[in-house]
């Protein structure tokens, strides 16, 4: 077991279904396991005390139990940009409808019609919109929620899997630059060949 003296080693998988590539696409599945293996690598051969950060909270049944795993999908659902849109695109127009929908067929259609203007709104502005602001928005939880929780004073190695891992490997690497914050996946502690 990892004592209060281990080395640190962060996995940041913010997202695991994308790859550092934007080429190359390998299947989840197979991303999830060589995370697990490569947090189970370090727990268990190194001695380290491994870190896990993600944003998804299924995939990780696998998980070596010495590996701590810190969720941020419940932190991002709760924050006001997602929740806004959800108000703003699904709520208010359901509201707005709620008398007309009760009056049979044609409400009913209304209804219908309704629900696909959001869901078409939310793919085709929000989503896409999203995409680039949600690694941001990460790293800004997890360097509040989480960094000090864990703390960087032992930090052997920060290890970012994904690109939503990025901009957080990034600040950190700027933050603290006697850290090795790579993309390699190399078995050593300092991450260097």
């Amino acid at each position: 077991m990892a004592g209060t003296g281990a080395p640190r080693v962060l996995v940041l998988a913010m997202d695991p279904g994308l790859t550092m590539d934007p080429d190359r696409t390998v299947p989840a599945k197979r991303q999830y396991a060589r995370i697990i293996a490569l947090a189970g690598h370090f727990a268990e051969e190194e001695g380290a005390e491994v870190h896990l950060v993600t944003a998804e909270g299924d995939g990780w049944q696998d998980l070596d139990e010495r590996v701590r795993l810190h969720r941020l999908d419940r932190v991002e659902g709760r924050h006001p940009l997602p929740w806004l849109e959800h108000a703003l695109v699904y709520r208010v127009p359901r509201l707005v409808l709620r008398p007309v929908t009760r009056l049979g067929a044609p409400g009913a259609r209304l209804s219908h019609v309704r629900s696909s203007a959001s869901h078409g709104v939310h793919r085709r502005l929000f989503v896409p919109f999203y995409r680039h602001v949600r690694p941001l928005l990460l790293a800004r939880i997890a360097r509040r929620r989480l960094l000090r929780d864990i703390g960087t004073g032992r930090l052997a190695r920060v290890i970012v899997m994904d690109r939503t891992s990025v901009p957080l490997g990034w600040r950190l690497a700027r933050l603290h630059p006697h850290l090795a914050v790579t993309t390699r996946q190399d078995r050593s502690l300092d991450g260097r060949p």
